[in-house]
């Protein structure tokens, strides 16, 4: 958001100018307080200058107060009925919401600063691939998860991540070396590690199909919540900014 002098200064005109705009129209504002604020984006398009927000600052504009609790309920439901861990992350890996019927070896990882790091670094590898198919990714420690985007106005905003559990393929291998070497690098007792490795789902093919099917409709879902929210905003807003218009002339009084 941007203040007054701040759009006097993009815009080359006074304080009465921009009165005027916005009392004709030209110009949008939200009045807060006894100071107005405009959105960079719609003074930008009066320039006509292309926004220069990053895709990465845009999705977290756009993910502000993420509802999380209804998220989580939607999300339970995928998790229950395959037995795996569901959540929804930023472009950068960072979780949107707690993860939804997490096992005992991904909450062992994930109580280490350093495991939940590594964590959030493999969501966001799997952010950086753009594809629109759901795709089965390898964490860090050798579990198997899908992601899908959770797209808002025509960009991807959001991941869901669907995933802590082994496939028949990647239980094959030397899983007492990887578990070893987890626990020394992030600081985890070894034993109990190597215990909650048997806690991991395995899924069958028909599962891991199920889930390639229920994964996108998962973030179809989510996407949806997020548009309604946006719009009971924006409606929200229009009555804020009605309850908030007051003369012209009472505002130049008072500066």
């Amino acid at each position: 958001m941007l203040t007054t002098r701040q759009v006097q200064e993009l815009l080359k005109v006074d304080r009465i100018t921009i009165y005027r705009m916005l009392n004709d129209g030209r110009l949008k504002g939200v009045k807060i307080g006894k100071e107005w604020r405009f959105h960079r984006r719609e003074i930008e398009q009066m320039l006509g200058k292309p926004e220069i927000a990053s895709s990465e600052t845009a999705s977290e504009e756009a993910l502000t107060e993420f509802p999380a609790g209804c998220v989580e309920k939607v999300e339970d439901l995928l998790a229950g009925f395959l037995g795996i861990g569901v959540t929804t992350v930023t472009l950068r890996g960072e979780p949107l919401n707690e993860i939804v019927n997490p096992n005992s070896f991904c909450q062992c990882i994930l109580s280490s600063p350093s495991g939940r790091k590594a964590c959030q670094a493999a969501w966001g590898e799997a952010a950086d691939d753009a594809g629109n198919k759901p795709s089965f990714q390898i964490c860090h420690a050798g579990l198997s998860y899908l992601r899908y985007p959770v797209a808002l106005d025509g960009r991807t905003v959001a991941w869901v991540i669907a995933g802590q559990f082994r496939t028949a393929s990647s239980r094959s291998g030397p899983e007492s070396a990887r578990v070893g070497s987890l626990a020394e690098h992030h600081k985890i007792q070894h034993q109990p590690l190597e215990e909650a490795l048997h806690s991991v789902p395995v899924l069958s093919r028909e599962q891991q199909a199920q889930l390639e099917a229920w994964t996108p409709r998962l973030a179809k879902t989510i996407q949806s919540i997020l548009q309604e929210r946006q719009k009971l905003t924006a409606r929200l807003q229009q009555i804020s900014d009605l309850s908030t218009v007051r003369p012209v002339l009472a505002d130049r009084e008072a500066d």
